[in-house]
């Protein structure tokens, strides 16, 4: 078949084909974007847990056999209900009042606002109390002897019970984007292992995720080198006697994602991986208090060296007064 003006064709169908590229090139971009967010997951409205500010829409918290769990929201005209006990529980005067299950364990909540349908999940664990540890074992997991609380601080006391993680439950995502296993202390054994995690020092994780996700450092999670350490595991590795990864409030972390190669980014962009890298989280970690606003968060921060072991990494925890040192 021949046309009339064959180069007038000719024009339009490369025409055609660029305005196709370029819708090719436009879906590519938002596809890529897209994938490339980082979503905060940030908590639909304020309440506290006994007493602890919730500033996401995943958490989770740690009480004692029949412990009363404390669920208080900011005083508006909201109602809210808490969902997955026996009965569900109505707010009155802005605060929900739930007695924890007595055997230990595993209970999924969710606390809603009937006002608007947006919900929080809430992962409650009921602890298996410290009296039930013998000659420092629990369940032939070696646990180990508390000292006593350093310089007679409250944070510095045995841990009042601790979480039972099995290979199904170590899975769960208690914040946006860590998981109960992260932090299961590295000594070898079977299950059941047992866990003290400090609800504060996730929440202090997942702010600092978001400022580093800020900076341009595109990252799902920390890894976390190292979270809990049982006494008997702290004192294998020859670590200090008052170590608050003992008291589940403490993490060593670093950013792997590009490339994932379980060793420290290029997070400073200088084109190498070293001591600076670690220094760029210590200096963006240093004012995370003060730029939320969130004097529960204050706590100790240190810069470490790569060794032979390991890459360069941080030192982030919640121990209630600040610290800062370098190694």
């Amino acid at each position: 078949m021949k046309f009339a003006n064959s180069s007038f064709y000719t024009d339009d169908k490369k025409l055609g084909c660029i305005k196709l590229c370029l819708i090719f090139v436009a879906l590519f971009v938002c596809v890529n974007t897209y994938a490339e967010e980082f979503a905060v997951h940030r908590s639909a409205f304020n309440f506290t847990l006994n007493g602890r500010l919730v500033s996401f829409d995943t958490t989770f918290q740690m009480v004692l056999p029949e412990e009363d769990l404390v669920i208080k929201f900011d005083a508006n005209r909201d109602s809210y209900e808490l969902l997955g006990a026996t009965i569900p529980l109505q707010s009155q005067a802005n605060i929900i009042r739930y007695q924890s299950p007595a055997k230990p364990g595993y209970y999924p909540l969710k606390i809603k606002n009937s006002s608007t349908g947006k919900s929080v999940q809430l992962h409650l664990f009921v602890l298996v109390p410290i009296s039930q540890v013998k000659k420092g074992v629990l369940n032939a997991y070696k646990i180990g002897d508390y000292p006593p609380p350093h310089k007679g601080l409250d944070a510095y006391k045995a841990p009042l019970g601790y979480i039972e993680v099995y290979k199904e439950n170590e899975v769960i995502q208690i914040s946006p984007h860590f998981t109960l296993g992260q932090f299961l202390c590295k000594q070898q054994s079977g299950y059941p292992k047992y866990l003290v995690l400090r609800p504060r020092l996730v929440e202090k994780l997942e702010l600092f995720l978001a400022d580093v996700n800020q900076q341009g450092i595109r990252t799902d999670s920390f890894v976390i080198m190292s979270g809990y350490r049982t006494p008997h595991y702290n004192r294998a590795i020859g670590n200090v006697s008052s170590s608050r990864h003992m008291y589940g409030g403490a993490a060593d972390i670093y950013v792997d994602a590009n490339p994932v190669n379980v060793y420290m980014d290029d997070v400073n962009g200088d084109s190498k991986i070293d001591f600076q890298d670690a220094v760029f989280l210590y200096n963006l970690a240093d004012g995370l208090s003060r730029r939320h606003q969130r004097k529960d968060l204050v706590g100790g921060l240190g810069k470490y060296q790569s060794n032979a072991s390991h890459g360069p990494f941080i030192h982030i925890d919640v121990r209630g007064s600040k610290a800062r040192w370098s190694n």
